[in-house]
């Protein structure tokens, strides 16, 4: 799996400067408009994820490096349990820029006056910390769960096809699945209190740590049930 897993940073290596550079910009933006740092890694960790995912498959078609591919010393269980370390790894690394560059911010924010007041929106507080982790476990589970979707469709039907069938669904399991929950009243009284419930404790340092445990345990169980299925799908495919 070594070698695979060498091989796929080796191929996604450029593409994954650009993802950082485009997750940057936007981060950028997004933060000048919410006039806080604290979105930075939350941002740029889904966009790795999400992005990783589906860039990482586009390449599997271009010049039959697919087919190519499995005519090295490697073997098709080693191509999917690389292409999922290698999704992860980008979200890591998504996540590990992003936290620097909110800590740089706040950190400046704390040493220098900065114009309009942005020194005491961006200042370092440890609840802009926390509020920072925490958002980045959840967009770590987001982007997890956009991964684990779309992986095992590339795997299953290749490049081509999978993106004539994603956008369909992904709007089914990401727009009309949470539309008709909520629709069904299922979502209605007690479970606001729950959710209100859940809220309030995610604020206190118990509640953060284990609410972040729980999110970043959801993901992996996310992405290791995908890779069962994208095991299956991607054995059974004839290249």
């Amino acid at each position: 799996m070594k070698r695979a897993y060498l091989m796929e940073m080796n191929v996604l290596r450029g593409y994954a400067t650009s993802l950082l550079a485009t997750g940057f910009l936007v981060t950028v933006l997004v933060g000048v408009g919410m006039k806080t740092a604290i979105v930075a890694p939350a941002v740029l960790t889904s966009m790795c994820f999400m992005m990783g995912a589906i860039g990482s498959s586009v390449y599997d078609d271009q010049n039959g490096w697919g087919s190519y591919r499995l005519t090295l010393p490697v073997s098709k269980r080693d191509v999917v349990l690389s292409r999922y370390a290698a999704i992860a790894t980008l979200g890591l690394i998504g996540s590990a820029v992003g936290f620097a560059a909110s800590l740089a911010v706040m950190g400046l924010a704390s040493a220098v006056e900065l114009p309009g007041g942005l020194s005491e929106l961006l200042a370092f507080s440890g609840e802009r910390v926390a509020g920072m982790a925490f958002a980045t476990a959840a967009c770590v589970l987001i982007g997890s769960a956009v991964a684990s979707v779309v992986t095992p469709v590339y795997f299953k039907f290749g490049q081509t096809k999978a993106t004539q069938l994603l956008p369909t669904v992904t709007v089914g399991l990401f727009v009309v699945a949470p539309m008709l929950l909520g629709n069904s009243g299922i979502l209605g009284g007690g479970a606001f209190g729950l959710v209100t419930g859940l809220l309030a404790f995610v604020e206190t340092p118990v509640g953060l740590a284990a609410s972040m445990a729980a999110l970043l345990a959801a993901s992996l169980l996310m992405l290791a049930a995908s890779a069962v299925v994208s095991l299956g799908l991607y054995g059974r495919r004839e290249l």
